[in-house]
């Protein structure tokens, strides 16, 4: 017996499919965004030594100039949850930026401005991640030297240089010496070495290094002393890594000074008018990069595989004596059992999930067992500590949220066990603020309970500033979201209103001046009388009037200047 359906929803679904297959419809562009951005982070969660030369195929399969925003942003978010993989994202880079060089000049501007950032906070650990990715894309020449030489002097040359500034300028040094000795051996020794010695022999008490220091940049020289005698013997770029002939790729040049407009609204999604026609455009660039024929060779690849899976599957069944009777072939066992396409086509939508290893999935059920079994929330972070190899730091903060959002109610164990973390090593913070923008981001994805329950956790983490609060809510935007977001932002504002009150939480966000710097997004005081108007009725409509204070004023304040220059304008006229 079918299911009865009114003629109205009828029409409805109808008018709904119509949409999704028409490429100049919102609905249509707004799902091929969705799977652009899940299918590019699968590909780099994913990304290995052995798949590097496939990853960027797959990648050119992808419409990078539309989603150079996403890919930017994928990749440096993979090199900051773990830098051991600068190099493998760099040649990765290399190879995207010689077919499509402005796409990944978008990455190298956004690091630069990152990393002023960056300095001025002082956020050391952040600071070496981006200085190391620089790093990697230098020595796969994709950005000139000169960005290199300039951030290792503005280290040494800082009015304020202490002993991290002399830690990061070594780290860049030793990550980059070898490329530089070995691409232009005289302008190295000019730009850095000899600085480098003038630093050592240097006589002004004043501006004279600690003997720390002087032990540090000593022990750089030797090193350099050292690659000179063996340099012909060791390679700079590991062969597996090198896709591409560096001689011939495009390089960008970076001035440290210069002010990057990092274009953050490229991550988003935006209703394009010409869809056809850049996806045609786009098209021409893929088949040249692939060839002509490249959906043949992907589904004649895609056959091959399923063909693989379905003989594996078959083995397996023979092997247990399952459904296959005695003195019957597997011709007729195959006849029984199809392929089934369902199945096949959900191993294809799942294939942009990262992939979690064995030895994941047992870390992750240690760290929900521990937090489980306990009384305490210290007992349960001695428990994970114990447990947790050094690495892993990342799988236990995600699982540490993920198991929250599975509970039925909440429970302030797992926002407290959160806060031990990340005030036992700062890796568990990088990690925390990583699951943060993840879960921001990517808040259409998640469940009301899950954005609820997520908000809670790092609403105890800001209260007891457990995490950098402008790198929370420095992401947040209150004009430029969707549904899910507002959600995430009334969540957290509101619990940090519960947990503080009204006077401590206007006082953080006020009285900060580098806090207010970055969240200009959340709280646009300098935007324009129609952006502060309609930000101040969102807030109201969230029960948030009380954060709307300096938004009014300046809203009054626009329009008082709005009156005066249009009084101004009336009195030209009349004269």
């Amino acid at each position: 017996m079918s299911l009865y359906v009114p003629p109205h929803r009828k029409t409805d679904d109808q008018s709904k499919a119509e949409e999704l297959t028409d490429m100049t419809s919102e609905a249509y562009q707004q799902a091929a965004w969705q799977a652009l951005r899940r299918t590019l982070t699968g590909i780099i969660n994913r990304l290995s030594g052995e798949n590097l030369a496939d990853s960027a195929t797959q990648l050119f399969r992808e419409n990078l100039i539309r989603g150079r925003g996403l890919f930017a942003r994928c990749l440096f978010r993979a090199q900051q949850a773990d830098p051991e993989l600068t190099l493998l994202l760099s040649s990765l880079a290399s190879r995207i930026n010689k077919e499509f060089p402005h796409v990944v000049f978008l990455l190298c501007k956004r690091l630069v401005a990152q990393w002023r950032r960056t300095y001025l906070r002082k956020d050391w650990q952040s600071l070496e991640n981006i200085s190391r990715f620089l790093a990697g894309l230098y020595i796969f020449n994709v950005v000139e030297v000169d960005i290199i030489y300039q951030i290792i002097l503005e280290h040494l040359g800082s009015e304020t240089r202490g002993e991290e500034d002399i830690d990061q300028a070594a780290k860049l040094f030793r990550a980059t010496f070898r490329a530089m000795s070995e691409r232009a051996r005289g302008e190295f020794h000019e730009q850095v070495l000899t600085p480098f010695r003038d630093f050592l022999a240097m006589d002004d008490d004043s501006a004279r290094l600690s003997a720390r220091a002087e032990a540090v940049l000593e022990s750089c020289l030797k090193e350099v002393q050292k690659w000179e005698r063996a340099k012909d013997e060791v390679s700079v770029i590991p062969e597996n890594l090198l896709l591409i002939d560096l001689n011939a790729q495009t390089t960008h040049a970076l001035n440290l000074e210069e002010k990057y407009a990092p274009e953050d609204h490229l991550d988003r999604y935006a209703f394009d008018s010409a869809y056809v026609e850049h996806e045609e455009t786009y098209e021409v660039a893929r088949k040249a990069i692939l060839g002509e024929n490249w959906e043949m060779e992907l589904l004649e690849r895609a056959a091959i595989a399923e063909e693989e899976d379905s003989q594996d599957e078959t083995d397996e069944e023979d092997a247990k004596g399952n459904d296959i009777e005695p003195g019957k072939s597997f011709a007729n066992a195959k006849e029984r059992h199809p392929p089934n396409k369902e199945a096949t086509a959900q191993r294809a939508l799942d294939s942009s999930k990262p992939v979690i290893s064995n030895e994941q999935r047992q870390l992750r059920k240690e760290v929900y067992l521990a937090i489980c079994s306990s009384v305490r929330a210290d007992e349960a972070v001695h428990k994970i500590l114990k447990q947790m190899k050094s690495g892993t730091e990342r799988t236990v903060c995600f699982m540490v949220i993920e198991g929250c959002c599975e509970e039925k109610s909440y429970r302030k164990m797992y926002a407290m066990a959160a806060e031990r973390l990340c005030k036992s090593k700062t890796h568990f913070q990088t990690f925390f603020i990583e699951a943060f923008l993840e879960r921001y981001i990517d808040a259409e994805d998640l469940t009301l309970k899950q954005i609820e329950y997520t908000c809670k956790i790092y609403t105890h983490l800001l209260r007891t500033n457990s995490l950098y609060w402008h790198r929370c809510l420095g992401v947040m935007d209150i004009l430029y979201n969707n549904e899910s977001q507002r959600l995430f932002i009334n969540f957290l504002l509101q619990g940090l209103m519960e947990e503080m009150g009204d006077q401590a939480l206007r006082k953080r966000l006020e009285a900060d001046s580098e806090l207010a710097f970055y969240i200009r997004k959340l709280f646009p005081v300098e935007q324009d009388a129609a952006s502060l108007e309609t930000a101040i009725n969102l807030y109201a409509a969230m029960g948030l009037s009380y954060l709307t204070t300096p938004m009014r004023l300046a809203l009054e304040k626009r329009r008082g200047s709005e009156r005066k220059r249009s009084r101004v304008e009336d009195d030209r006229e009349y004269v």
